[in-house]
Order: structure tokens, then sequence, then C-alpha cells
């Protein structure tokens, strides 16, 4: 749009010089008139008197005096020996016959072509069993002593490798965030130590908590049970697809 108001100007100008151009040849063209054509007039005259021919004087030629050799002064030219041509000789083609195939039979022909025995693959070694693994499985099944988890030899047999090597940090976890639950109970002798049963959903739900066995300190069995409780909810475990009952240790020192 600015591009336009910028040749505004040159454009009204160009308009304005066309128009005039026009508007003088229409003026022109009314005030004076046409020319009409001028008219051609052709006109036939006779051709001149004939003359008569005058005769044109002959041309007498005089030959030059050249100075020529005669035939008997002109020499023989020199001929020139051609050379001799050379011959070429072609040496007679015999043709070679091949020789006949020779004919050997069977136990000749192995006896010069060997038969190379195929190589026998060999067997891949049996990969080594995960030792990392199977302590894991192992530990999962005899109650998971050293996280103080134990967990049904039946949930175990419907996990994964992957979900069972994951529960071990899992529960790592779920026993910290049970211990922060837990009211501070104050440290008299030796650790007290609670073992609590209870039900965790696959999605993280907590619920169920009952007294398996008792630390001696009724108080401190109350405030873990109550933990449980105040918890009610974790992250959910890995590989779980059913609700499963635990059994979980837990002690005054985790806290």
């Amino acid at each position: 749009m600015a591009m336009y108001f910028d040749q505004r100007g040159p454009l009204i100008f160009s308009a304005s010089l066309h128009l005039a151009i026009v508007v003088f040849f229409v003026i022109k063209s009314t005030v004076q008139p046409e020319k009409e054509p001028e008219e051609l007039v052709f006109e036939l005259f006779s051709p001149p008197a004939t003359a008569r021919a005058t005769e044109s004087k002959p041309v007498e030629y005089v030959p030059e005096d050249l100075d020529l050799p005669t035939p008997d002064e002109i020499p023989d030219p020199e001929l020139r020996e051609l050379p001799l041509e050379s011959v070429v000789i072609f040496e007679e083609v015999i043709p070679v016959e091949p020789d006949p195939p020779k004919v050997i039979n069977f136990d000749d022909f192995r006896s010069t072509n060997p038969i190379q025995k195929q190589r026998v693959p060999t067997q891949k070694p049996a990969p080594k069993r995960n030792n990392q693994l199977d302590k894991v499985v192992e530990s999962l099944v005899t109650g998971l002593k050293d996280i103080d988890v134990v967990l049904p030899e039946s949930a175990i047999g419907s996990l994964t490798a992957s979900n069972q090597i994951q529960l071990e940090s899992y529960f790592g976890q779920l026993i910290q965030a049970i211990s922060g639950s837990v009211e501070i109970h104050p440290l008299t002798g030796s650790p007290l130590r609670t073992k609590v049963q209870f039900d965790l959903a696959p999605t993280g739900r907590i619920s169920g908590a009952r007294l398996v066995a008792s630390s001696g300190d009724a108080v401190f069995d109350q405030k873990v049970i109550d933990g449980f409780k105040r918890l009610a909810r974790f992250k959910a475990p890995p590989g779980f697809t059913s609700t499963e009952t635990l059994a979980l240790t837990i002690k005054q020192s985790d806290r």
C-alpha cells in the first residue's frame, strides 16, 4: 500500500501526458482536413525514329613475337625408377587338434579331488545363571530376610525376573515410608521389633494392618499399627496384579 502512494505522482503525470497527446491529435484531425490523394495520369509517347546503323572499323590483329623453344630444344623428361613392391608371403596355418578327453574312473576322480569334511558347528556354551537374580528370588522365598519382608510363594511365581529385582528396592522404600509414619518411641534398651501383617493392593493401597509378633511393648506395637493406618497408600508395587498379604518387621532402630 505504501508503494502505491509513493508511485502515485508519476502515475498521474504519465496519464496526463497520454491524455494531452490524444486530445492534440483529435483537434488536429478536426481543424485540418485531410488532403485528397493526387490523381496519377499515365501518358504514352511514341519511340524516337530509328537511325541508320553505321559500320564499325575492322580491327586488325597483330600477333606478338614470342620467343618460344622449338620441340627439338625441349629436353626429354627424366624417368624415375619406382621402388619394388614388397611381397608378403603367408605361412601355411596347420590346424592343431585338441587332445582327446581323458577317461577316468570314479576312484581316480576321488583321489584327485578329495571330498573336504564339513565343519561341525560348535555348540555355544549355556548362558551363565544370574547369581544376583537367584539371590533375590531365594531371599523373597525365604522371607526377604535382608529387608524383613515376607512375600507369599504364590505371588513370587507370578512375577517376572525384572519385577523381582525391582521389588527389593521397592520394599526398602516401603519400610522407610512406614517407619517414618510411626511416632517416636523412647529407646530404653535393645531396639524393639514388631512384626505386622497387612494387605498391599496393585494400586499401592495399604489396609488390614494387624499384629503378628509383639515387641513386648504394647505402646510401641500400637504406634506401629497406627503408622500403617496413617500411611494408608504407597506407590504401586511392580508386577502386582492382585492384592497380596505381606508380613513386615519394623525395628525401632530403623526410624
